[in-house]
């Protein structure tokens, strides 16, 4: 049902930005509360040095990565794909394969010999990592885990490549 509430107001905003009609709530965040049905508005403060609103953006244009989907991201992270990443496993890996989902994902559905490090417990977890090891990292999706791995890159690791597609993709390839 609260999915439903949300879709709804949603898809109402994006009419009347289309429309043209009535005030679309920008700048402002709203809160709904279910356990007592209330509303509450927030308002948000534009960011500065946002890269797409501020006030020197520098995305001014879409991405498209449906090219070489398999290329590296624009912060230099290499990613390859689940059925890459099924190759390599069956070929016989000699690395780490980090899932940096929350334990109840991981739980849920998980490859074999994945060691798990979820990005909520980063960084101060990940900082005992080794540094020299070679590391593919995914998630549900493949947004956490570039998220991830750019922070290694970043932090010294050497060798980290971001499953693109995650456990998601994984899932529907088995």
């Amino acid at each position: 049902m609260l999915p439903g509430i949300i879709g709804s107001l949603q898809a109402m905003e994006a009419i009347k930005l289309l429309a043209g009609i009535g005030t679309p709530p920008l700048g402002r965040l709203t809160h709904y509360r279910a356990l007592d049905t209330s509303f509450r508005e927030i308002k948000i403060k534009p960011d500065p040095a946002c890269p797409l609103c501020g006030e020197n953006p520098t995305i001014t244009d879409p991405i498209s990565y449906q090219e070489d989907p398999c290329a590296m991201n624009n912060d230099g992270l290499p990613e390859i794909s689940t059925q890459e990443l099924k190759t390599i496993l069956d070929t016989g890996f000699e690395g780490i394969l980090l899932d940096v989902r929350e334990q109840d994902e991981f739980f849920m559905a998980h490859i074999e010999g994945c060691e798990l490090l979820s990005l909520s417990s980063w960084p101060e977890a990940a900082a005992n990592l080794p540094k020299d090891a070679k590391y593919y990292v995914l998630c549900a999706a493949g947004v956490r885990s570039a998220h991830a791995g750019n922070w290694m890159l970043q932090n010294g690791f050497s060798d980290v490549t971001n499953v693109a597609g995650g456990m998601n993709s994984w899932l529907s390839q088995q």
